[in-house]
């Protein structure tokens, strides 16, 4: 890294300096709200006990290395860990990357980065153990394993943010039998070379799940079944996953940081309805909502003077949208595109959501760098949408059909959008289906014509805002471009982007994309989520996180 360069922790702590940071509630054995640490507690932490978190959805899988949904992300932090974290706060501060299983987050300053910022440089933790049975300490050697085996499964789903390490390319496509830019120095430290400067490349590598460390002796026992018996080097390690109803954690004895975790135990229930899950919650069943408080709900929650002192608020680095298959006719014209754009009435969508969300006019939302306050990008204008329907060769509207998972609010929110497309003259049915049934169906090229479709940050960078939806690698893998577009001046931008070392400029190139890319949009931007969430008066400690949402570790039983 060049001495310009600055970290982009201390990038980011600039940049989100200026911008509004949603409020928050305050509760759950925390004097600071939802914008406070997890240490700023007005009573101490406890030992033992356990607390349960009550989730509509259940993972499709515990390997690091392939899951990306939101329940089975939350499971493998618990399991998991890599080199980098994030500080445990919400607000902006809750952004700023933290060492974790390495003992510095690599800077130019510190010497972590060098070769003009094409050389990031780890050192580890001496004596960070993997969970038993397993039993022995981890070392660069499993860094370079872990790396290379992900690089290497043609079911993970986001090797293109690490095509950037010299040779991960050939390792890729089998044209060599390791990735040479990826150096273990010795037992504790290990070097990744890229082939240009990348400055979201140490939150990209260490700051999202599948780069984890995991054990190559463990992996090999289970197969394509170590996805049902994770192992790895987190507070908390698996003890079981009964299908369709729970998976339980137990408190990892061996942990690194010594009097974490304070619980024994995280019960993870599925199959519960986020309505149920509310009234279990005041029954003393669950402790945590982990599909947050019910829409219809959050009033009286706000309203209930027991409830609202145990209630949490933040803004949610996420975003949802609603996305249309650009291969499928009419979705292949454009001006059909623009036209749904206009047709959505967006405030409409907030309102039914009760406050938990905030209208969303441009792809980057709040905090997250790149953000433009005051931009806005299409609007509600129904006139406007039939007349580029009409020029689009549509005066008459067509019929459709909408997809969505069965998880609330999602359905009320397409019949609201339903609503917002029939007034321009576009007849739209509603399909709904299991949350795995859904994933799987939107990721097939050919079968969504539209959908509802959420993301949540990865890393604080736009890229991560740019390459899973709009880059030709996540077209032909599927996932979460389920647009299935891109075009070569697309890529040509995203290339250049991730080549300087200018943060500013960097920063003006990813407008520049989103300026594009609204021209052709793909997608619907719809809102950014207000995290609302609620824990049982038996949970301290209870805090949102701003990039991972729940901090099992720093939570007890009171």
């Amino acid at each position: 890294m060049q001495a310009r360069r600055w970290p982009l922790h201390s990038l980011l702590a600039l940049v989100l300096a200026v911008l509004a940071i949603a409020a928050a509630a305050s509760g759950c054995g925390s004097s600071a709200g939802s914008s406070g640490t997890a240490g700023t507690l007005t009573d101490s932490p406890k030992n033992g006990g356990s607390i349960a978190f009550a989730f509509q959805e259940e993972p499709t899988s515990l390997d690091p290395a392939v899951c990306w949904d939101v329940i089975g992300t939350q499971i493998e932090h618990q399991i998991y860990r890599g080199v980098i974290a994030y500080e445990p706060k919400s607000g902006a501060a809750g952004l700023n990357l933290a060492p974790d299983l390495a003992t510095e987050v690599p800077t130019a300053a510190n010497g972590g980065i060098t070769n003009g910022g094409k050389t990031i440089t780890f050192h580890l933790r001496k004596g960070v153990m993997f969970q038993a049975p397993v039993s022995r300490e981890v070392t660069a050697e499993d860094f370079k394993y872990s790396f290379e085996r992900m690089i290497g499964l043609p079911t993970a789903p986001a090797t293109y943010f690490y095509m950037g390490v010299v040779g991960a390319q050939a390792y890729y496509e089998k044209k060599a039998p390791t990735v040479t830019g990826f150096k273990v120095i010795d037992p504790y430290t290990f070097e990744i070379n890229l082939t240009r400067p990348d400055l979201s490349f140490v939150g990209a590598y260490g700051g999202m799940d599948f780069c984890d460390v995991v054990p190559k002796e463990w992996v090999e026992k289970w197969g394509k079944q170590f996805n049902r018996h994770p192992l790895g080097t987190g507070p908390f390690a698996f003890d079981h996953w009964t299908q369709g109803q729970e998976i339980v954690l137990k408190k990892n004895p061996d942990y690194w940081q010594k009097g974490k975790p304070y619980l024994d135990e995280l019960v993870y229930r599925f199959s519960v309805f986020p309505q149920t899950a509310f009234l279990r919650l005041q029954r003393g069943d669950v402790d945590v909502l982990g599909n947050f408080v019910p829409t219809p709900d959050v009033a009286l929650a706000k309203a209930s003077p027991t409830l609202k002192q145990n209630l949490k608020s933040q803004l949610q680095m996420g975003t949802m949208y609603l996305f249309m298959n650009t291969q499928m006719k009419p979705f292949d014209n454009v001006k059909v595109r623009q036209a749904i754009s206009w047709a959505v009435n967006r405030e409409k969508l907030v309102k039914l959501l009760a406050g938990t969300a905030v209208p969303l006019w441009q792809i980057y939302p709040q905090l997250v760098p790149g953000y433009e306050a005051g931009k806005q990008f299409f609007g509600y204008d129904p006139a406007k949408a039939k007349a580029l329907l009409a020029e689009a060769g549509y005066p008459d509207g067509f019929k459709t059909m909408l997809y969505t998972d069965n998880v609330a609010p999602h359905p009320q929110l397409m019949q609201s959008i339903q609503a917002d497309l029939a007034a321009t003259g576009i007849t739209a049915g509603i399909k709904t289906m299991s949350t795995d049934t859904y994933r799987s169906f939107i990721d097939t090229p050919g079968s969504a014509t539209m959908g509802l479709q959420s993301w949540g940050m990865d890393f604080p960078d736009p890229i991560d805002w740019i390459s899973p939806f709009f880059s030709k690698a996540a077209a032909v893998k599927g996932g979460s471009n389920s647009s299935f577009w891109w075009t070569p001046q697309m890529e040509k931008m995203i290339a250049e982007a991730q080549a300087m070392t200018d943060p500013s400029a960097r920063f003006a190139k990813f407008q520049d994309m989103q300026n594009y890319i609204m021209t052709q949009p793909p997608y619907v931007t719809l809102y950014q989520p207000v995290m609302t969430d609620l824990c049982s008066e038996n949970v301290g400690g209870f805090y949102l996180q701003t990039a991972f949402i729940w901090d099992p570790i720093n939570y007890w039983r009171k």
